[in-house]
């Protein structure tokens, strides 16, 4: 079979890849392919809770919130798309150990733009009146925060992408990056090779399986997380809130139906690392009992809910939880964009550009993508939080 021949090639079609094909696509870059070695989406992205929400305790993903959520609640409706985006609202428990810093970083967002509420039990209350608060102490709440859906948004970047010129293959694994004289050439696929000068490698968990032998490896690891459906019992119908429990490191949130999704982001809900390949995609029973019981103590009447069963998924966790968007120091033309940590859904319409921004030379976002240079990692100079949230996985 003939080698093709492409100018960009784009390895991931979940929504970051399909972000930065649509970005690019309008950037004269000539012509840009995007490859997945499945469907659409049929990666991490498929199975994200797909949370929208601007609170981050460094100004720089604050902004970067602030910047997508406004695009998930305008782009949609300019260019003719539905992301199934619902506003929700989004309140953040704390317990005593952790309150000064909710207070603090409440403010700090305020200062950025955030319409964002610090809340005493009271008044907490009086937004989720069947949770037990005892043991809180200071709320953050949120009330344009929500969710979107994270496969009708990823399809829709497709289609945009496509319509402005990016080809699109899936069902394609590749099987290699070909490197010659200390840049890449192309890549092997199942199908035969693409030669390419700039690629693009999106593949989050499989990062590090993709550049193989020929790189150095990211700090990256692939961990296993697991989420539980509850069905909602007649009481809690009306739960409609996402919730972000910091005094266990649980959220809940609903999926527009009476289901409620139930993951944990405590270090023992993210301590099970994984071969990206062959992780077991169904909920273990004990984290289905574990999450239950966390929801049962905030909300009691969840004990009359009907489990309906869970999944697991796979963050691509950095030493820092936050992502490295940079071209490969060792190796021209290979940049990753990888290590989202959880963070990638939310945040996909900013880094789409970023990212283009980096390929490109360009400066067209406001935000800086070196923010997210790989060196940080043996530079000592992490992205870390002022004031951190103990007991938390990832910040």
């Amino acid at each position: 079979m003939e080698p093709t021949n492409t100018d960009i090639l784009i390895i991931g079609g979940g929504v970051n890849g399909t972000s930065i094909a649509m970005a690019l696509a309008g950037r004269n870059m000539g012509k840009i392919t995007l490859i997945e070695k499945g469907g659409l989406a049929t990666g991490a992205t498929g199975r994200s809770g797909a949370m929208v929400r601007e609170h981050y305790l460094n100004v720089e993903l604050v902004r970067m919130a602030s910047d997508a959520k406004k695009f998930f609640e305008e782009w949609p409706k300019e260019m003719g798309y539905d992301l199934k985006f619902q506003t929700t609202g989004r309140i953040l428990l704390f317990n005593e150990s952790d309150a000064g810093a909710a207070i603090a970083n409440g403010e700090m967002n305020r200062t950025e733009g955030v319409n964002i509420e610090t809340l005493n039990p009271n008044t907490t209350k009086e937004i989720i009146p069947l949770a037990n608060l005892d043991d809180v102490k200071v709320s953050l709440y949120e009330p344009e925060a929500g969710y979107a859906d994270p496969v009708a948004t990823t399809y829709a970047f497709a289609k945009e992408a496509q319509k402005n010129g990016v080809e699109l293959l899936t069902r394609t694994p590749v099987k290699n990056i070909l490197v010659e004289g200390g840049r890449v050439t192309g890549v092997e696929t199942v199908n035969g090779k693409i030669n390419a000068e700039i690629i693009i490698n999106v593949t989050g968990p499989w990062a590090n399986t993709l550049i193989g032998q020929n790189d150095v490896p990211l700090p990256i690891t692939p961990i296993r997380v697991q989420m539980v459906h509850l069905r909602r019992p007649p009481k809690l119908e009306k739960l409609e809130h996402i919730i972000i429990d910091h005094t266990c490191g649980a959220y809940y949130r609903t999926d527009g139906t009476p289901n409620t999704l139930v993951g944990g982001e405590a270090p023992e809900d993210m301590s099970e690392i994984v071969n990206p390949d062959t992780f077991s995609l169904n909920a273990d029973h004990d984290f289905i009992t574990r999450f239950w019981n966390r929801a049962i103590n905030r909300f009691p009447d969840f004990a009359d809910a009907i489990c309906r069963g869970g999944y697991g998924s796979l963050y691509d966790m950095t030493p820092d939880g936050n992502p490295i968007l940079d071209e490969s120091p060792n190796i021209a033309g290979l940049y990753n964009v990888a290590g989202f940590s959880g963070h990638g859904f939310k945040l996909s319409p900013i880094t789409g550009e970023m990212v283009a921004d980096l390929v490109t030379g360009q400066s067209k976002s406001p935000h800086d993508h070196n923010f997210f240079r790989s060196s940080r990692f043996v530079e000592n100079s992490l992205i870390t939080p002022a004031r951190p949230y103990s007991g938390r996985a990832h910040q």
